[in-house]
């Protein structure tokens, strides 16, 4: 069985003014999800054994302990995500759910000794840069201060709800709640339940509800395109032959990788080939909804790829089903006890769930970090955030950021960036400890010249063809998806550039605009 995770207290030590080895230098990693426990693994491999996990919660598993809506579960087959370096034979289907994906977390926390470097109910409230020591000092909701030489926020874009401001929302009796904190001890039986998005996590949540409550209006506000997910369970067979035999479960990951990277010629490239998918969306949609009227409002209205392309094999069931309204007039207000659409029409709630998403594209603006001279995070990456393969940015030095902006992905696995990531990060950290670097920090133009070259890619792509999505900023950019193959940033990221980067060593006040590799 996978157990939880129990933090200790670690020898800690921070060397100011210089690195001098593996054992002095000091590394703080926040959050414990995918990229906080690839990180932490990552480090203990390369010899990095001073190094402390902050945790909000009192748990492992980042975003996939949060969400515990029903039905809540991965939309990339689980043979892929998951770490390439730590295979799982024992996926009971192709898209594992929400218990199995955390308890893959945990599992791998236990197998790589990760507990005596995490420190739980430790929430980051800020985080300041001490230019003169090269130290990062992190505080928490008590006030109480962590530091070290190299910062990593590891929390990802997907843990800040999004909260829509309506009228009235704040005067309404019944329940209310995010799915990303999901009210377990309501009762959603006989029912009447106001769904507000059709998003990711509502077309999972819907389903699954459906049938226990009396009443679910559904409060769309664009249809999203929705395809047949190729799911299944594993057979016994199956999950013998991934455990004896390694390499066909690594054939089978490397196919589904493979397939899921092609789609970037059509998102880049070539539209129209994009379009059998929208056959195949408009084929799912006619099948399993008969109403005219209804298939009209769930068929969508924009190019297939443009939003976040959904997956299920229930959503259009469950709302052909009586008991389901779905609603496009727009909310007007609620009320004590209703909803009220922009028609003037009106229905008696008891619940309200917001399927809203996250703040993605402005994630950075809820974070009160101070870099150089000063310089707020929130300021410098402002409505468009911008850094350096998504992982460092200008003013900040020994600062690096996991899944930053231009990282996230319309068509593959997230694992496969955070590696890549990983590995940057990692072969950052070995270079300033063998060369005795004490900050590194990228340099603005290459910073700038990078950002512009990946605006330059996202021209003309599926990304910016005219809808509305959680991809682009206030600016209209797309500052949120990787425009281009995922082997490309692999490539890319496989070692730092130096070069890249003003640099200071021991003992050395002038800083140095490259340092040979």
């Amino acid at each position: 069985m996978y157990t939880q995770a129990i933090a200790s207290k670690p020898t800690f030590i921070v060397q100011k003014n210089a690195m001098a080895n593996k054992e002095n230098i000091s590394i703080l990693i926040t959050g414990t999800g995918f990229s906080g426990v690839c990180v932490g693994i990552q480090l203990k491999k390369a010899g990095f054994h001073n190094f402390k996990i902050l945790e909000k919660a009192n748990d492992v598993g980042g975003t996939w302990r949060d969400n515990t809506y029903p039905g809540a579960a991965c939309d990339v087959k689980s043979n892929l995500y998951s770490y390439s370096f730590e295979p799982n034979p024992n996926w009971s289907r192709s898209y594992s759910a929400q218990p199995e994906i955390l308890a893959y977390i945990k599992h791998c926390v236990k197998k790589y000794d990760l507990a005596q470097h995490i420190i739980f109910d430790w929430e980051v409230k800020a985080a300041k840069y001490f230019e003169e020591d090269g130290i990062w000092e992190l505080r928490n909701q008590r006030d109480e201060i962590q530091s070290a030489n190299i910062a990593i926020i590891g929390n990802g874009p997907l843990h800040i709800p999004s909260l829509p401001d309506i009228n009235g929302i704040n005067d309404f009796k019944g329940a209310v709640f995010h799915s990303a904190q999901w009210n377990h001890d309501f009762n959603l039986h006989d029912k009447n339940v106001c769904v507000i998005g059709t998003g990711a996590s509502a077309i999972q949540f819907v389903p699954e509800i459906q049938a226990k409550v009396k009443n679910l209006y559904l409060m769309q506000r664009t249809a999203p395109w929705v395809l047949p997910k190729p799911d299944g369970d594993f057979s016994t067979t199956e999950n013998v032959l991934f455990e004896k035999i390694p390499f066909i479960q690594k054939l089978y990951r490397d196919f589904i990788y493979y397939f899921n990277e092609a789609q970037v010629v059509g998102m880049m490239y070539e539209d129209k080939i994009l379009k059998v998918g929208e056959m195949l969306g408009k084929y799912h949609i006619n099948k399993h909804i008969k109403d005219k009227a209804l298939r009209k409002k769930l068929t969508p209205n924009f190019k297939l790829g443009c939003k976040r392309v959904l997956l299920s094999n229930n959503y259009y069931q469950a709302l052909a089903q009586k008991n389901v309204e779905v609603v496009t007039d727009g909310i007007e207000k609620f009320t004590k006890d209703s909803v009220v659409t922009k028609d003037g029409k009106s229905g008696k709630i008891d619940a309200i769930i917001l399927g809203t998403g996250f703040h993605v594209a402005d994630s950075f603006q809820y974070y009160n970090v101070k870099g150089k001279d000063g310089a707020e995070l929130k300021d410098v990456l402002g409505a468009s955030p911008e850094a350096y393969y998504g992982t460092s940015i200008h003013q900040f030095p020994n600062l690096f950021l996991m899944l930053g902006p231009n990282t996230g992905l319309g068509h593959n696995s997230m694992v496969y960036m955070i590696e890549s990531q990983t590995n940057y990060i990692i072969d950052a950290i070995q270079k300033m400890s063998e060369q005795g670097i004490k900050s590194i920090e990228v340099r603005k133009d290459v910073q700038t010249k990078f950002n512009e070259e990946l605006q330059k890619k996202l021209e003309g792509t599926i990304w910016l063809s005219g809808c509305k999505s959680w991809y682009l900023s206030e600016d209209g950019k797309n500052h949120t998806v990787w425009p281009g193959f995922t082997l490309e940033f692999r490539n890319r990221t496989k070692n730092i550039n130096l070069s890249d980067y003003t640099i200071e060593t021991k003992n050395v006040k002038k800083k140095k605009e490259a340092l040979a590799q």
